[in-house]
């Protein structure tokens, strides 16, 4: 188990900047009971967040078992078909990365929107909490490659290991209404201008990450119509 730390602890810090779920927390402090209310979020995202793990683990691990082994027996001994694909799915990263870049500010304010709508009260924020981390779910690229890396280490206990990372996922927000508990509303504007530096730093670095892996992909691809052999 702690051997996939090495890799794990890089992955949970790229996952852990989570403007959304920073934003969530910093109007939950704003309520009637700000302390219960915000640890009420934390807790439903991070419950929600370690059911749907488990269910990755155990609903979708043997059905994706075909196309792993697809994917690995193609970065081993890769064909024509490999490289079709890799074309393919280079242009479709080119276009995530516009995408992404040109959606930004509309997420940023969807994110906004989420927040204002959040009512009053424990259950409420429990649900928020739980509501964020599904609807965030297909974009949690660091946590399907925490998963793959169980897989990759053998982790006997993958629920363990899933109960490990969430708790530690939920440590540095859990922090914020203890902040908040000894600091008072200073803490607010604080956590306002971390989360805008980490927005405006998410709406162009990933852009670029996505952006770069697809020409990646591409002249890849085109080297090896070109030439018959790929990059590596």
């Amino acid at each position: 188990m702690s051997d996939i730390w090495v890799v794990g602890i890089p992955i949970l810090l790229v996952d852990v900047v989570s403007p959304v779920l920073l934003a969530a927390t910093a109007f939950a402090l704003t309520g009637r009971r700000p302390i219960a209310n915000s640890y009420a979020l934390i807790l439903g995202h991070t419950i929600a967040y370690f059911v749907m793990g488990v269910l990755i683990v155990y609903g979708l691990a043997e059905l994706l078992a075909p196309v792993v082994d697809f994917v690995v027996e193609g970065f081993v001994n890769p064909t024509r078909i490999n490289f079709i694909i890799g074309l393919l799915l280079g242009l479709v990263l080119l276009g995530l990365a516009f995408r992404v870049s040109t959606s930004a500010e509309m997420d940023k304010q969807s994110a906004r929107s989420q927040a204002s709508q959040q009512k009053d009260g424990v259950l409420p924020s429990f649900l928020m909490g739980a509501t964020l981390c599904v609807v965030g779910m297909p974009f949690a690229v660091p946590y399907f490659g925490f998963i793959n890396e169980m897989f990759r280490f053998n982790v006997q206990s993958k629920p363990l290991g899933l109960l490990i990372y969430n708790l530690l996922y939920a440590l540095p927000f859990a922090l914020i209404p203890l902040a908040y508990a000894l600091a008072g509303n200073s803490i607010l504007d604080k956590l306002k201008a971390l989360n805008q530096f980490i927005s405006t730093t998410a709406s162009w670095l990933v852009p670029l990450l996505f952006g770069l892996l697809g020409l990646a992909f591409i002249i890849d691809a085109v080297k090896y119509f070109l030439t018959g052999s790929g990059l590596i």
